[in-house]
């Protein structure tokens, strides 16, 4: 009997190592918009959240917040989005959980377009039944709820992928946000040490319990089957 079944994954971090080309964007946003650099701390935290929000924690008002967006959106789809690469040892782990039966979503706050287009162009949506991003660009389509945190997202995988109200469901991702996510959508949670958040924050996002980590994908199927 599978402990979990449903795991739900998160991209950046998780799924894929992609910091250089999300931090490289995120840099051309200030040069573009004649803003001073962060510190490094500072735009490594960009990794994670919706964009916007990373924006208006750094002072962008909404409208600068939502020009930096565009900026952003346009460098990545030029350059960013190619410097992505699966973790090693990821595809065999999607796939025996796939073979395994469990139901498996994708999670990220990343823009919806975003999601798709980087979920194909590693060769991953073979495994996935759902793949969901942000939705919050744009006009929604008719009856299609807005999606832009990370429990938005989570809520509409776990939905989708639902077939009964006591399915086990795990949340597998690397930061703060998916940990809070997790908790804030009642899931279990797997923080992935190989991305970029830290273990102490995911421990301290994560309200439900104690949290399991691993180090490696390989690590993954063990605890989901």
């Amino acid at each position: 009997m599978k402990k979990f079944e449903i795991a739900l994954f998160d991209l950046d971090g998780t799924l894929s190592e992609s910091g250089e080309g999300i931090l490289d964007c995120v840099r051309m946003v200030f040069k573009e918009t004649g803003r001073p650099l962060p510190d490094e701390k500072t735009v490594r935290s960009f990794i994670g959240p919706p964009m916007y929000d990373s924006l208006s924690r750094c002072g962008f008002d909404h409208e600068a917040a939502k020009e930096g967006v565009e900026i952003y959106k346009r460098n990545y789809l030029e350059h960013g989005i190619y410097k992505n690469r699966v973790y090693d040892g990821m595809h065999e782990t999607l796939s025996r959980l796939r073979d395994a039966g469990v139901r498996l979503g994708v999670a990220s706050t990343k823009y919806q377009a975003f999601t798709d287009r980087i979920i194909t162009m590693l060769d991953l949506r073979q495994y996935f039944s759902v793949v969901g991003g942000s939705n919050v660009v744009g006009t929604l389509p008719a009856g299609e709820a807005p999606r832009r945190d990370k429990p938005d997202v989570m809520n509409y995988v776990i939905d989708s992928l639902r077939q009964s109200g006591s399915d086990r469901v795990v949340m597998v991702g690397d930061t703060k946000y998916d940990a809070d996510g997790a908790a804030k959508t009642g899931t279990a949670f797997i923080g992935c040490l190989f991305g970029y958040g830290s273990r102490e924050e995911m421990e301290q996002y994560y309200t439900l319990g104690k949290p399991m980590f691993v180090s490696s994908p390989a690590e993954i199927t063990d605890i989901i089957i």
